[in-house]
Order: structure tokens, then C-alpha cells, then sequence
């Protein structure tokens, strides 16, 4: 390392006195697995309950790159494979979906190049906070709704959590069980993971910024109950970003990132999770993105579902790593968070 070890628990003062956030966790993570963390601040606001290191907080989209990890647990065990297309991975729906996902790769939907649109319509995301059916099956209708239509351009980038709802539906099928028994079993039995859940953490309440104004959250705003069903995201997006766990047993999963995939992965399969595609305009890789313009910092994740902010930042070495949640969804935040984390990985 160089330099003296951050002062952790300096800098998350620092943030929540600055952003005015209920409560904010984070810390550094080091290859022999120590890591160096410290959370300040309350439950939810206008709450004195205090936040605790031991509490389960949302990480938001940041579980794509874990989607990513179960992906590639599948492939090494030969029961799938990142080249085959979109269309093979759902014989069920052979005869419904258009040809044109006969083309496309399961990698490109990983990568965000597939043709996918960004997210499902507006009215099933309504419909699916009381949809009561198995994530299986809401999963199967998300995936044959966007799949009916050809895909867009391919090769073009589109943020998209639709892609990796379809992805957690072609997991379904791949291993005959739901997304979420399969990541237990594959993922984090493996590394001794047992915090993870999905939709609001039970104990810290998430906070909505007041106004929404043109794709911008802005202004403090009131907490949200644990128990209300837009908490979170609709459940059927488990595979793209419902899920919270603490902050520990994030370290965990990310060590994998910093040891080579340490005991889960073979050699080299880190190194293709996080290999971004060739050519011009905005490109990430599966869960990651090049973290461009930021001293110290090779890749970067960042994840938010409006009501929690999270990033992690791994060093240029590949030997550290910081990672950073806030229970707070406002657009400053969510980019205030990548700060914080970069302010840990590099202590000046």
C-alpha cells in the first residue's frame, strides 16, 4: 500500500456531514482478505437507531457483476457456454421470440450490446410489485416480452437491466432451478456467503430523493419502509439488482476480484469478466466498467435503485479494493459514493 491506511472512519464523517446522508458504510479491502471498515450515521432519518457494521445494505445494480461470477460457475462446469446464442438458451420459447435473437450471444447480453432495450415498459414494472406469481415465471414473461421483438443495433451500448432479467431467466433454465437457489449453491455457499436477501434491507430504510425531475433525483427526502412493495425494484430484477447482504460478506464475493477467483474460478476467468469489448463510445465489461480518469482506479462498479447508492473501485494492481453504501438514492449521492470509495483505495 502505498501511503498510510486510510482513516476509514475520517472520511465517512466527512461524506455524511458534507451530503447530509442518513448513514453510510465503507471500507478497503486487501488481498489476505482484511478489511478495514467502519459505517456512521442512523437507520433511516430522523431515526436514533444507530446503523450497525452488522446491518444488510442494497448494493443496486453492483449484483450484475455476481450474475456475471454465476454465469461463469455454469460455463466451467460445461453446462453453458458465453458464444451461444440468446435464442438457445430458451427452447421453450423457440417458436415465439424473433429470429433475430438466433444471432445474438449470451456475452453481448452481458455486456450490454445485445440489441436489448434498457428496461421492461412502464406497465409491467407497475404490474410487477403485486405480481404474486414465481420469479420463474415472471422472469419467463419479461424475457419472452422483450424477446418477441427483434433486437436494436448490435454492437451499440445500452445500459440495460432487461438484459440481465433475460440473463437470470436463461439461468433458469440452464440449471433447472431459480436464479436466485442456483447463485446459493454455485456462488455464495462456495465463499461462505450468508447474509444475502432481495428487495429492502429489514432493518435500514432506503430514502427516495424528493424530486424527480427529467431522470434526475435531487433534494433530501423521507425514508421508505422495508415493508411498502416499492421499497425496491419490482422482484422479478433480482438478477440485475434487488439484492442486499452486509458489507462483509460483500468483501467476500469482490476478494474474488483481487485473488484471481481465488478458490471458485479457474485461472484466467477473472480476467475475462472484467475484459471490455474493443471499439469507440461507452463500453463496460460484465458487472464492470473501465474507471476512466480516476488515479489509482482500473475498474469501477456502481449501483442504485433510486433509494441506495453503492460502489466499489479496484485498484490499477488488482490488490485492492474499496467499497461504499449509502442509504441514500439522490443523483449526487450516487456519484458522491464512487468519490468516497476512490478518497479510501488512494488516502492522501
Amino acid at each position: 500500500m502505498n501511503g498510510p491506511p486510510a482513516d476509514v472512519r475520517a472520511h465517512l464523517i466527512e461524506f455524511s456531514a458534507k451530503l447530509k446522508v442518513p448513514a453510510v458504510i465503507g471500507g478497503v479491502l486487501s488481498r489476505d482478505g482484511t478489511l478495514d471498515y467502519d459505517v456512521v450515521g442512523f437507520k433511516y432519518r430522523g431515526s436514533d437507531d444507530v446503523a450497525d457494521i452488522h446491518d444488510k445494505w442494497h448494493i443496486g445494480s453492483c449484483a450484475k457483476s455476481i450474475t456475471a461470477v454465476l454465469y461463469a460457475r455454469l460455463v466451467e462446469r460445461g453446462e453453458t457456454d458465453w458464444d451461444c446464442s440468446v435464442a438457445s438458451l430458451f427452447p421453450d420459447l423457440a417458436h415465439q421470440i424473433d429470429d433475430g435473437w438466433g444471432n445474438r450471444t449470451i456475452e453481448e447480453l452481458f455486456l450490454c450490446r445485445a440489441g436489448m432495450q434498457a428496461n421492461p415498459s412502464m406497465y409491467a414494472m407497475l404490474a410487477g410489485w403485486s405480481d404474486t406469481r414465481s420469479l420463474v415465471d415472471q422472469r419467463t414473461e419479461a424475457a419472452l416480452s422483450a424477446m418477441r421483438k427483434a433486437p436494436g443495433v448490435r454492437g451499440r451500448f445500452v445500459y440495460s437491466n432487461l438484459s440481465y432479467m433475460v440473463i437470470g431467466a436463461a439461468i433458469d433454465r440452464i440449471t433447472g432451478v431459480p436464479y436466485e437457489e442456483a447463485l446459493a449453491r454455485h456462488v455464495l455457499e462456495p465463499l461462505g456467503i450468508t447474509s444475502v436477501g432481495y428487495g429492502a434491507p429489514p432493518n435500514i430504510w432506503g430514502h427516495r430523493a424528493r424530486v424527480q425531475l427529467a431522470g434526475l433525483a435531487l433534494f433530501v427526502g423521507n425514508p421508505v419502509d422495508p415493508q411498502s412493495a416499492r421499497s425496491d425494484n419490482p422482484r422479478m430484477m433480482s438478477s440485475a439488482g434487488t439484492m442486499h447482504l452486509t458489507i462483509a460478506d460483500w468483501a467476500k464475493f469482490l476478494n474474488l476480484f483481487i485473488n484471481g477467483g481465488g478458490d471458485l474460478l479457474q485461472p484466467g476467468t477473472i480476467d475475462f469478466l472484467l475484459k471490455i469489448p474493443e471499439g469507440n463510445g461507452i463500453k463496460m465489461a460484465k458487472g464492470w466498467a473501465k474507471a476512466e480518469g480516476i488515479k489509482g482506479v482500473s475498474f469501477g462498479m456502481q449501483g442504485s435503485n433510486t433509494m441506495w447508492s453503492a460502489a466499489a473501485l479496484l485498484n490499477e494492481k488488482r490488490t485492492r479494493l474499496s467499497l461504499v453504501v449509502c442509504n441514500d438514492g439522490r443523483t449526487r449521492i450516487v456519484s458522491q459514493t464512487a468519490v468516497l470509495a476512490a478518497k479510501l483505495l488512494n488516502p492522501q
